[in-house]
């Protein structure tokens, strides 16, 4: 199994207290050997506290089931866990669906496991209120606030752009947050915003909400849980299976951390290659980090 990178181990020190009790308390295997830790590397959609947090109850399901330790990291960006992933640097990595997709087509990447078909995510396009836009057509000539390039939304949004024709007639601007977005938006800064339906729900109080839906782009599946090359068929197996074994907690909301982890069948999957393609021309024109 491959090595967590310096950033990761940085992150595992300050999780200490938090995985160290339970990673202690996982069953040995039974033919009495010893396991080494399995790693399972996470996307960065939430705080790493937060993160470690709400897949607390899989990563001890997974230590019950598989009777070795489980240890949870993330990446400090999307295009660091992308890098990262084409590297062939993690075993298991979880991916936001179309980088995911990407890493199956060009990486040699496997899907493990995918958050049941209700959990979901829906990509709006909005736009002011009472403004001039109507239509999608109305968007030439004008800027869309985007996050950042390689993140869902704003490839789902680009795709977007391009169904609707006007791909080449609209300026994408990247914003810092949603809610970046929804201010600028309010002064006329941009004429349309890309966002998740859930972002938009956690906006903090004081922020403009005179937008209106211009489209809503849904039934795209949650982050997908994926074995790399490094990682052996057995191992593999056992881990679909421990996963496919879990039981969301019906006390809380259905979420990608709380959700049965289940297949994805091949058409939801091929779907996906839209998407995949524009997170690789993103890829290929950026560069690799140094």
């Amino acid at each position: 199994m491959t090595t967590p990178s310096s950033l990761h181990r940085r992150q595992l020190l300050a999780w200490a207290g938090l995985l160290g009790a339970s990673t202690l308390r996982a069953q040995p295997a039974p033919s009495g050997q010893a396991l080494p830790p399995l790693v399972i590397v996470l996307t960065p959609f939430l705080s790493p506290g937060a993160l470690l947090a709400v897949y607390r109850p899989l990563r001890e399901h997974l230590e019950h089931q598989l009777h070795r330790p489980v240890q949870m990291f993330t990446a400090k960006d999307f295009r660091t866990l992308a890098e990262e992933t084409r590297r062939g640097e993690h075993a298991v990595v979880q991916l936001p669906a179309h980088l995911a997709r990407l890493a199956m087509l060009d990486w040699d990447y496997e899907l493990l496991a995918a958050p049941a078909l209700a959990v979901t995510v829906v990509v709006v396009a909005g736009v002011k209120t009472g403004g001039s836009v109507r239509c999608a057509a109305d968007l030439r000539g004008r800027s869309v606030g985007m996050l950042d390039p390689l993140s869902l939304t704003a490839t789902v949004g680009r795709r977007w752009l391009e169904v609707q024709g006007i791909a080449a007639d609209v300026q994408v601007l990247h914003m810092a947050s949603v809610n970046s977005a929804m201010f600028a938006l309010d002064r006329n800064e941009i004429a349309a915003f890309v966002a998740a339906d859930t972002q938009l729900a956690a906006l903090p109080p004081g922020t403009p909400r005179g937008e209106r839906v211009l489209a809503s782009i849904g039934d795209i599946p949650g982050p997908l849980l994926l074995a790399g090359p490094a990682l052996p068929t057995g191992e593999r197996a056992a881990l679909r299976e421990a996963l496919e074994s879990f039981k969301p907690d019906p006390t809380k909301a259905l979420s990608a951390p709380n959700s049965k982890q289940v297949p994805l069948a091949e058409s939801r999957l091929k779907a996906l290659d839209a998407y995949a393609a524009i997170a690789r021309q993103i890829l290929a024109v950026s560069g690799p980090r140094t």
